[in-house]
């Protein structure tokens, strides 16, 4: 009997919760479409960070997330590699996608993604 009582208030939450939910989903599939992109040459993967928090304003979700390499390489180059890769082409789900590298020690450079995308009913992006 307390589930059926219980079931609107389920029902509305989900409603509610639903768009962000969306938006998460949407956000994970872009960080392993790109921790699933090959690694640029001479590299080796050093580990990911947790998926920055979703923040926003008028209806735009931004968010991020990073992850480091192993290499010689300079983060320039590391940043044209992964700015011509395919993940990083803006499609429904992202407006903006843009990517930074950052040389954190001799041999370690950290690559971030940021993205702009459409969070409609989103909460997190007014």
């Amino acid at each position: 009997m307390a589930a059926i009582a219980a079931t609107p208030f389920l029902l509305l939450y989900a409603a509610a919760m639903a768009p962000q939910w969306i938006t998460d989903h949407r956000l994970a599939s872009l960080e392993n479409r790109a921790l699933k992109h090959p690694l640029p040459p001479g590299t080796t993967f050093g580990g990911s960070e947790p998926q920055g928090p979703v923040t926003g304003d008028s209806g735009d979700c931004w968010a991020g997330f990073a992850f480091s390499l192993r290499t010689e390489r300079p983060p320039e180059e590391i940043k044209r590699y992964y700015e011509a890769a395919p993940f990083m082409r803006t499609d429904a789900d992202f407006s903006e996608l843009s990517v930074s590298a950052l040389q954190e020690s001799a041999d370690h450079v950290s690559v971030g993604v940021d993205t702009i995308s459409s969070g409609i009913g989103d909460l997190r992006c007014w």
